[in-house]
């Protein structure tokens, strides 16, 4: 009888610890990685990135391709600011991380409009230079 209840009691705080380690999270692997600054900036800003694979798809008229560019942008300009800033003041970096976000923003807008015009102009509407110069290491 011993024996059959250390067991029982063995099984149970071993299935405990699955259960917790499994489901004691609520957030996802997703959720928990936010993309480097750097890995951000080439995506946005690199070779065939999304400054010139979004115009060029709205110039086609592949409203979808360029629609799903834009999104993915814009989830990028949701969550560069969680980053650490490379270098620079916190204060500096939110507002810089804010009008990035807002960019993606407009540039989402645009491409669900439909507006080539206003694809164009809000891809046009970063300044790299201001956040640089405050924060590139």
């Amino acid at each position: 009888m011993r024996k059959m209840l250390k067991v029982t009691l063995a099984a149970s705080l071993g299935l405990l610890a699955v259960v917790f380690a499994v489901g004691g999270s609520t957030t996802t692997a997703a959720e928990d990685k936010t993309p480097a600054v750097s890995e951000i900036m080439k995506k946005s800003f690199g070779k065939g990135g999304f400054k010139s694979a979004i115009p060029a798809a709205a110039k086609d008229g592949k409203w979808d391709d360029a629609q799903k560019l834009a999104k993915e942008w814009n989830d990028l300009g949701k969550v560069i600011g969680k980053n650490k800033p490379p270098k620079g003041e916190d204060a500096s970096w939110k507002e810089q991380c804010a009008k990035f976000g807002d960019a993606t923003k407009a540039i989402l807008k645009a491409t669900e409009d439909k507006d080539a015009k206003a694809v164009n102009k809000s891809v046009g509407g970063f300044n790299c230079g201001a956040c640089h110069k405050a924060h590139k290491p």
